[in-house]
């Protein structure tokens, strides 16, 4: 999905909290969007007339017209950060929210812009305010693509999800659709049409496709030379990845580092 940037101009603020013996915050009304993301302990939301339970790890992104609260039990420790803020511009928002999970296992990335934030403190738009505004609507792209992916591999067999993992940790060995096959233990003929069914191309195409990903990021990101990397990522020889890099950008693999050089 492409998101246009939200207006949070009016109120947007980052935070951290624990509860020591349970306790509550709002109800608030009004146009409301909150992340919440919970480190220690569980906590329950009510946002408009849906009510969800986070347990640690969790994160969740809410956004109401009505009513917002969360509320922790007597006699829990709990631990949060979050996000929140009163959106301008977000009709969009409020349209397609129903289409992604509700929450997601936290990530990494989530972690450190959800960090990043609160290391900003809390204060209005002056100074810090943009940059505020920014790393809330990084957080909101993070957070809708993960949940966007868990909804999409929710009726992706598991076999599948293995094979993909496979060849995303082993894409610069010599591997055959045989051996993927094996590894998942199903048969070649399976693994070809379940994958090209689920995920939209065959496990060939998805590992040339991984191989040339992470060329272009050495590309962009290391001093190695074109033949270094073509080798490193699994290419046969340095005149494949090159036209694949052609192919997929429309310049040359030394043109692709001198624009990223210039950027």
């Amino acid at each position: 999905m492409r998101l246009p940037p939200i207006d949070l101009s009016r109120e947007n603020t980052f935070g951290v909290l624990t509860y020591e013996n349970g306790g509550d915050y709002g109800p608030i009304g009004g146009d409301y969007l909150a992340f919440m993301l919970v480190h220690v302990g569980s906590l329950t939301l009510e946002a408009d007339d849906s009510v969800l339970q986070l347990e640690a790890g969790q994160c969740a992104l809410s956004l109401t017209r009505d009513r917002y609260m969360t509320s922790v039990a007597p006699d829990t420790l709990t631990h949060i950060s979050w996000c929140d803020g009163r959106p301008q511009n977000a009709a969009w928002l409020y349209k397609e929210r129903e289409k992604f999970a509700p929450f997601i296992v936290a990530s990494p990335m989530v972690h450190t812009l959800m960090q990043l934030g609160v290391d900003l403190g809390l204060g209005e738009r002056g100074g810090r305010g943009g940059v505020r505004e920014s790393l809330t609507n990084a957080l909101l792209h993070a957070f809708i693509y993960e949940a966007e992916v868990i909804e999409a591999e929710r009726p992706i067999p598991q076999t599948i999800l293995q094979a993909r993992r496979f060849l995303e940790e082993n894409f610069a060995a010599d591997l055959s659709i045989e051996r993927v096959a094996q590894q998942v233990r199903v048969s070649p003929q399976y693994l070809v049409s379940a994958f090209k069914k689920h995920l939209g191309m065959t496990p060939a195409k998805y590992l040339w496709r991984c191989r040339l990903d992470y060329g272009t990021h050495l590309l962009q990101r290391t001093g190695l030379s074109i033949s270094e990397i073509a080798y490193q990522v699994g290419y046969k020889n340095p005149y494949h990845f090159s036209r694949q890099v052609k192919l997929a950008f429309d310049c040359s693999p030394t043109e692709l580092r001198e624009q990223k050089r210039n950027a």
